[in-house]
């Protein structure tokens, strides 16, 4: 696998795909065109060929299409036969109970191994 990386804007997330397994979106994920930014990480997990990933999710702000792509996405880790086994960081923001809902949601529809994590808002 090659690796896949995507540098941080004010609107798209850092994204870190290895090649080891070890995958990182984090940052903001508001991009005009969500299905066009996500497009090559859904590529990369359909192709993936590892048996075990580990996948780190810290995004302080996403919006609903953003939020729709990130389940697409563990979705489409899920149905890669290849995958066997998946382990997910969910980190959320100390008040952010909606994002913590949806990491619980996501936990139950890929049957995944979360851990969640909470961390304080950074003060502006």
């Amino acid at each position: 696998m090659r690796p896949l990386i995507i540098e941080e804007t004010g609107y798209t997330p850092k994204v870190q795909f290895l090649p080891e397994g070890q995958l990182s979106i984090t940052g903001k994920s508001l991009p005009e065109d969500t299905a066009k930014f996500y497009e090559p990480l859904l590529k990369w997990i359909n192709e993936c060929d590892l048996e075990k990933i580990s996948i780190t999710v810290s995004l302080d702000y996403m919006n609903s299409s953003s939020a729709h792509q990130i389940s697409k996405f563990l979705m489409s880790a899920k149905d890669n036969p290849s995958i066997k086994g998946c382990l997910v960081e969910w980190y959320y923001e100390t008040d952010d109970e909606d994002s913590l809902y949806f990491g619980k949601e996501l936990e139950y529809l890929t049957d995944f191994t979360f851990k969640f994590y909470q961390y304080a808002e950074a003060e502006v």
